[in-house]
């Protein structure tokens, strides 16, 4: 009987050995990477470089973007996503450089100026690769996120990783992350380690304080991006080429005195 728990113990520690080794900092660290760099690999596809030509120089007070800016397919017929941010000054010409190489010329649709987002529209003559949208209710404050942009290459993806740092931010209509946001990446898309989209990367502003002004936000360790849900529900009305903006509420007093 000694004998057996004798033998049954060496082969526990043995096991319990392995265990450790292939669970050491170095194994773990290349394990991570490894589902980092295939969460891109799937989202990547559906992430495409936007060119705008001419247009205004200045928007009211503010500077309008110049150079490329990042979309993401919602549509494989032909339908892209981006951030208002470059479209700003109405462009004379867009134009969008797919994954193969292609350029097409695009058009604005639609504008959500309540989440920062507008609708674009090419004609491609092949199907378009739609991403995996990852449901609201499967976020939750700190999972990973990977932050992707294609402003600097058009044949790759600048990428940033973060986590959820908080949810239903921008008075409900955002998902925080610490993973680095800014015109490099507005109008990518911001993914999980499933490479399913979380949302679409915008410049919003998370309350008053910033209102208007969410240019001050950059490079301070904060990013928002529209949740894919909410983005899908207004998705048609978009396609039908109908803005969607801010409600407002008005109050008029019995008294006018």
């Amino acid at each position: 009987m000694r004998h057996a728990l004798f033998i049954c113990l060496i082969s526990c520690l043995i096991t319990s050995h392995s265990r450790a080794q292939s669970e050491s900092p170095a194994n773990l660290g290349k394990l991570e990477e490894t589902a980092f760099q295939n969460a891109v690999a799937i989202a990547s596809q559906s992430v495409v470089q936007i060119e705008t030509f001419g247009g205004m120089e200045r928007v009211g007070e503010e500077l309008v973007a110049e150079g490329p800016t990042t979309g993401t397919i919602v549509g494989a017929d032909g339908w892209i996503l981006s951030s208002l941010y470059s479209f700003r000054q109405q462009p004379a010409s867009i134009l969008v450089t797919l994954l193969n190489g292609d350029r097409l010329a695009a058009r604005i649709v639609a504008r959500d100026n309540s989440r920062e987002i507008v609708l674009l529209k090419v004609e491609s003559e092949t199907k378009l690769p739609l991403p995996v949208f990852a449901p609201k209710a499967d976020c939750s404050v700190g999972q990973w996120t990977i932050a992707l942009g294609k402003t600097y290459d058009k044949s790759s993806v600048s990428q940033s990783l973060g986590i959820i740092s908080a949810l239903d931010r921008a008075y409900g209509k955002a998902i925080q992350t610490d993973a680095k946001v800014s015109p490099i990446n507005y109008g990518g898309p911001l993914v999980d380690l499933q490479g399913r989209v979380i949302g679409i990367l915008s410049p919003i502003s998370p309350g008053t304080f910033l209102e208007g002004d969410s240019s001050q936000l950059y490079d301070s360790g904060i990013g928002f991006a529209i949740p894919s849900d909410d983005i899908l529900a207004r998705l048609p009305k978009l396609q039908k080429g109908e803005n969607i903006d801010a409600g407002k509420l008005g109050v008029v007093t019995a008294d006018q005195n």
